[in-house]
């Protein structure tokens, strides 16, 4: 390999890259920093080996992943820019006629569409498997 390091520089490039085509605020993108203790992800990426999604509150790790495949770093990275973003949106936007999570999700919809279309299908799964009525609330693929 190039340099242990290159990984995580390319994947901190990529991340600005991706982040900067749905005009993303820097503090809504992951972080590569381990001291991050706020509830907002961070990334690792270890010499070698895996990268790990980690957040972080008050001492307690709320979530840690692991995976080889920089498709799904990035997927779950932006999965939780573009969901802070659409619930942003949706706060400015309010709609009284409707469940807030509609204009949030079909926000989100949009973003993930406009990174790559793919990460669509897989966040809609995710998201109806954890909440199973947003199948019907969620605007058409």
């Amino acid at each position: 390999m190039v340099g242990e390091g290159a990984r995580e520089v390319w994947l901190r490039d990529e991340v600005a890259r991706l982040g900067s085509l749905i005009d993303a605020p820097a503090n809504a993108l992951v972080s590569f920093d381990p001291r991050i203790d706020a509830g907002a992800p961070y990334i690792e990426v270890e010499p070698g080996g895996p990268y790990h999604w980690i957040v972080k509150e008050r001492g307690q790790t709320l979530d840690h992943r692991t995976t080889k495949d920089i498709d799904e770093i990035l997927f779950w990275s932006f999965e939780a820019t573009t969901g802070s973003m659409a619930s942003r949106w949706a706060a400015q936007h309010p709609d009284d006629r409707r469940d807030f999570r509609v204009g949030m999700w079909a926000k989100q919809q949009e973003l993930l569409t406009r990174l790559d279309p793919r990460w669509v299908q897989r966040w809609r799964d995710r998201l109806i498997a954890e909440v199973p009525e947003a199948g019907g609330l969620l605007p058409a693929v």
